[in-house]
């Protein structure tokens, strides 16, 4: 009896102590998952910190002021015409404005091109061409809120459709001077894609200015046909030279190519048309006339945005408004004469103070 109430004694006092480690280990786990608990409640106020601070530093998308195209005739770097364009368009861009452009576009299909940009919900679309006048009317009156532009600079408008001058007679003015003093022959030569008002007063300003240095220079111009075969330009201006003719001015990106190659040939030289283009003749392109059209879209866009596009689409910016400047290659500085830089440069100033008023003779 003795024996057994001993180990009844000694199972009671071994029940005891695991319960006492079981309640141990039940008081334990409420403690660890509350460390957890309170671990996650620090990290997560963290880590939200962190994704509002990173997504408060990320600068704000800003809305478009606008959107406006252009259309070109060529690639967009060909240091000329098509350039020109290319490098407003990456002014507006920079200023704030949504911009595209297509490079390359035959005439017969600008409407289709003209088309898509509408579409797309350009407000403003430059047709830079003067053989995209008839596309660029035909689909403005099937979009009458949108507003185009062509090249004519003859003053052809419609409520939508702008017309912007391109005068570079007066410019062209100032680089006869140039030419004069730097011609052998007192032969001078223009190169035209076709006989337009545009490209015609360009040769006659030309020579007008040359003969204020050299009264006997003379001028011989021809009207290639074509504004970007540049091999058909080249050959028209070889004949040129065979008539004498040492010193180029052109209208068009085919006929100005073409003229610095056959300038090449002959020891001639030739201006840059509305762009820079002394790297495509380092040894022949002394001068380039030189055409800023940021001035000109931003007008587009501001007059489009304040709806004010259709009071006067008439776009009149020339050498006054510094639209229209001449460059000169410096790496050629060595061979222009300096008092053709100081007769040339004077020309501009009167230009631009009205004492001097550059006749532009159409046809």
């Amino acid at each position: 009896m003795k024996s057994y109430k001993y180990v009844l004694f000694v199972l009671v006092i071994i029940s005891a102590m695991l319960l006492t480690a079981c309640g141990g280990a039940a008081e334990e786990a409420p403690v660890e998952e509350a460390v957890a608990e309170e671990a996650v409640a620090e990290e997560a106020p963290a880590e939200e910190a962190v994704a509002e601070e990173a997504a408060a530093e990320e600068p704000a998308m800003e809305e478009s002021k606008g959107k406006i195209a252009a259309i070109l005739t060529g690639p967009w770097d060909d240091n000329s015409w098509n350039e020109a364009a290319y490098i407003a368009l990456g002014a507006m861009e920079a200023a704030g404005y949504e911009t595209g452009f297509s490079e390359s576009v035959a005439e017969s299909d600008i409407q289709r091109v003209l088309r898509e940009y509408a579409d797309e919900g350009y407000q403003m679309i430059v047709a830079h061409s003067f053989g995209y006048g008839d596309g660029a009317f035909e689909v403005a009156e099937e979009y009458p809120e949108v507003n185009f532009a062509w090249a004519g600079g003859i003053q052809s408008t419609a409520d939508n459709v702008a017309d912007y001058d391109q005068p570079f007679y007066e410019i062209s003015y100032a680089a006869g001077i140039v030419a004069a003093y730097m011609s052998e022959t007192g032969q001078l030569g223009a190169l035209y894609g076709f006989d337009i008002p545009v490209c015609h007063s360009m040769g006659e300003a030309f020579i007008a200015g040359a003969q204020t240095v050299n009264p006997d220079a003379t001028l011989i111009a021809t009207a290639v046909g074509d504004w970007i075969d540049v091999a058909k330009a080249k050959e028209a201006a070889l004949a040129q030279a065979d008539a004498g003719v040492d010193f180029w001015i052109e209208c068009g990106e085919g006929p100005a190519l073409g003229a610095i190659e056959a300038a090449k040939e002959v020891n001639g030289y030739a201006t840059g048309y509305v762009g820079d283009m002394s790297e495509n003749g380092p040894d022949v392109v002394p001068i380039s006339i030189f055409w800023n059209l940021e001035p000109l879209f931003t007008q587009f866009m501001d007059d489009t945005l304040n709806g004010t596009f259709s009071d006067d689409p008439w776009y009149a910016l020339g050498v006054r408004d510094d639209v229209l400047q001449l460059l000169y290659n410096d790496g050629m500085m060595d061979v222009i004469p300096e008092e053709a830089i100081t007769a040339a440069d004077q020309a501009i100033a009167d230009i631009k103070s009205g004492d001097l008023v550059v006749e532009f003779i159409a046809e």
